[in-house]
This record gives structure tokens, sequence and C-alpha cells, in this order.
């Protein structure tokens, strides 16, 4: 009756998963990854050579992979317990209650999440800063996204949808600094979210310059170590029959 159960989950799964689909599933990608073509910003996301999608590495070593926005679908069915303190309240969960995330720090067997601009030179950008700056979400009702950094504990959040969206919801990256940052990234229901974000800045040339791109992110529940096999190996046959 279990294995029933276990072929019956995998076939609405997979009738539901197109077979052009591009699953990350885990290691490490620049979900956001910035670049300029001399005339415009050329939005896109980069998967390192170790990655894991549709089932199998992506390979390509050292470069890895390229995708256009929306060409990559990020998963996580990885959990969290949300502290207590006002602190922690763009969530949108009360302390003590689970929510979704992409961990701001690497976890085995998750996707670990990045914004890379390594592609950027500084000194073409005025103050060497570009603004990462939420714009629009699709998402399960009720649901919030959320994105921080935390030092010693302490979070610092850069966008909440708990409030709506607004110009408020950007992240500000110096170049000079460092042109490659990795967030905590909050959901808080299970489902699909496509989130969109403009990227602007000013070139010392070029003038001001922003693009917008929407990206693909999918909160699911903890499968089961059978069912998370079954997955992967019927995933790397789909991709081979493709």
């Amino acid at each position: 009756m279990k294995s029933k159960s276990l072929a019956a989950t995998l076939g609405l799964l997979l009738a539901a998963l197109p077979a052009t689909a591009a699953t990350l599933t885990s290691g490490h990608v620049d979900i956001i990854g910035i670049a300029y073509d001399g005339t415009d910003f050329d939005p896109h996301s980069h998967a390192d050579p170790d990655a894991i999608v549709d089932g199998a590495a992506v390979g390509n070593a050292p470069d890895g992979e390229e995708y256009a926005p929306g060409a990559l679908t990020v998963q996580t069915f990885l959990t969290t317990t949300r502290a207590s303190g006002a602190a922690w309240d763009p969530v949108g969960v009360s302390s003590g209650q689970s929510f979704w995330l992409f961990s701001e720090t690497e976890i085995a067997g998750s996707p670990f999440l990045g914004i890379g601009a390594e592609e950027l030179t500084a000194a073409d950008w005025v103050n060497g800063e570009i603004t990462i700056t939420l714009t629009g979400m699709t998402s399960p009702l009720g649901a919030t996204f959320s994105l921080w950094q935390t030092d010693a504990g302490v979070p610092t959040f850069f966008m909440s949808t708990l409030d709506g969206i607004s110009g408020s919801d950007a992240y500000l990256m110096d170049l000079d600094v460092g042109d490659h940052s990795h967030f905590g990234w909050g959901f808080t229901a299970e489902g699909d979210y496509e989130l969109t974000f403009e990227i602007s800045g000013v070139h010392v040339a070029d003038g001001a310059k922003s693009a917008t791109a929407t990206y693909n992110f999918s909160v699911i529940p903890e499968p089961s170590s059978a069912l998370l096999g079954a997955i992967g190996a019927l995933a790397m046959l789909r991709r081979r029959r493709n």
C-alpha cells in the first residue's frame, strides 16, 4: 500500500512538472546575477557546477551555467522557528512559529542563494553603488516574503511584504565593499512565488540605467527520504529523455 501511494504521489508531481522545467534543489546559485553589456543591465541567474538542477549536477566546470530570469526555479522545504523580539517581526509570523527559508549560511543539500555583481566594475558606477528593489510579487494568498542579513544574531531587513511593497524594499550594494552577498530569504506559506526586482544604478558614462527581472521560488512540504530519492531518479530520467 505504501509503494502504491508513493507511486501515485510521484505521478502527480511529475504530471504537474513541465518537461522543460529547471528546478534547483541544492548548491550555490546567484539567483540574481547582474552584468552590464555596455548598454543595459543584463540580469540572469548563475548556478555553480555542483548545484543540482533537475536531479543532476549542473557541470560545465569551472563556470557552471547561466539561466535567463525565470528560467530557473529554486526550491526549498527547509523551515525554521521565528526568534523572539520585535526585530524579527518583518518575517510575518509570530514568535515561535515556523516559516520556510533559504538560509543565509550554506546548508548541505539545500539551495544557497546569493546576489552577485562580480561582472560589474565599481568605478563604472556613481559611488560604486547599484540598488536591487522589490517591485512585485505573486504568491499564495496571505503569504509574506522577507529578505535580511544577520550580525551576531540581530537581523537587518532589506525587504518585507508584511506591510505591502514600496520603494523601501531595497538592497543597496556597495561594489567597493563587496559585489556578492548572501541573505536569509523568508516565505510564510507553501506554494509558488514570483518575485520581481528592479536593478538600478548610474553609470559614469552612460547615465541612469535600470532593468526589471522576475525570478521563481517554490516552497514545498518536507518530503520523505524515499520520495526525495525517487523524485531525483525520475527527474534524471526525464532530463536524459529530453
